[in-house]
């Protein structure tokens, strides 16, 4: 295992040396250092951390030595194999759940990047290698249930899939919950469309707005990610994703 140390806590993982620029990245500060300090600022010692699309556990190891207790929820086969080898390098109650978010019984999830064990396995677009897997699946309710303690927070980031969750989403119980980071991929939705691009464009804009108003009840704490996206995406000639953050009101 290798020890990797970010934003003041060391995390152990499976020694991959195709990751090695991601990990000085990651070592160095450089990834995603907004989502670290708002898992601090919600995440401690009487909340249960809820990380729903765990990827190599990234962020569910490093929330877990703050945390009473981590659910994390990965469908991915690969990355599901690499959570459970950390499981015991790692300080931490963490409990594994080898399901995708949906309310449908089954979920097919398609490979991205050549196969899976990638960040961006999607339930929307697939890459040329056609490699798919059909995916338990788990419900917000049924994850609020396992939890161990009144105070919640949620880290939502599933590659588009998002966009097919909005029931899912109003069920997240504002009583309980502190706050939700929610990874939003305007770009996955696009790809899966059909059609002419302005019209998947303003489909998407739609859809994105539908997300959004499914997590009324929260406040929006950084509606300036949502138009800074918006700008990028203009200036770039490309729709690019971004990251919103939910407040309990």
């Amino acid at each position: 295992m290798r020890a990797i140390t970010y934003f003041q806590r060391t995390v152990y993982f499976p020694d991959k040396p195709e990751k090695a620029r991601f990990f000085s990245r990651l070592q160095s500060g450089q990834w995603e250092p907004g989502t670290f300090r708002n898992i601090a600022r919600f995440v401690d010692g009487k909340t249960t951390y809820i990380d729903i699309g765990g990827w190599i556990g990234v962020t569910p190891y490093w929330a877990a030595q703050a945390a009473d207790n981590v659910i994390v929820v990965e469908p991915d086969p690969v990355c599901f194999g690499i959570l459970t080898e950390m499981k015991g390098a790692n300080t931490g109650e963490v409990k594994l759940v080898n399901a995708a978010l949906s309310q449908d019984e089954r979920l097919v999830l398609n490979s991205v990047g050549g196969g899976f064990g990638s960040s961006e396995t999607s339930a929307l677009i697939a890459d040329d290698t056609g490699m798919t897997i059909e995916a338990k699946t788990i419900t917000i309710p049924e994850l609020q249930a396992m939890a161990r303690t009144e105070r919640l927070c949620l880290k939502i980031d599933i590659e588009g899939y998002e966009y097919k969750v909005l029931d899912q989403f109003r069920a997240i119980d504002r009583k309980r919950t502190a706050g939700v980071l929610l990874a939003v991929h305007p770009q996955i939705l696009a790809a899966s469309l059909s059609g002419p691009a302005v019209l998947r464009v303003i489909r998407t804009a739609s859809a994105t707005f539908r997300l959004i108003r499914s997590l009324r009840g929260f406040r929006l704490e950084n509606p300036s990610a949502l138009w800074g996206a918006i700008r990028k995406s203009v200036s770039k000639g490309e729709i690019r994703g971004f990251d919103l953050l939910f407040v309990a009101r």
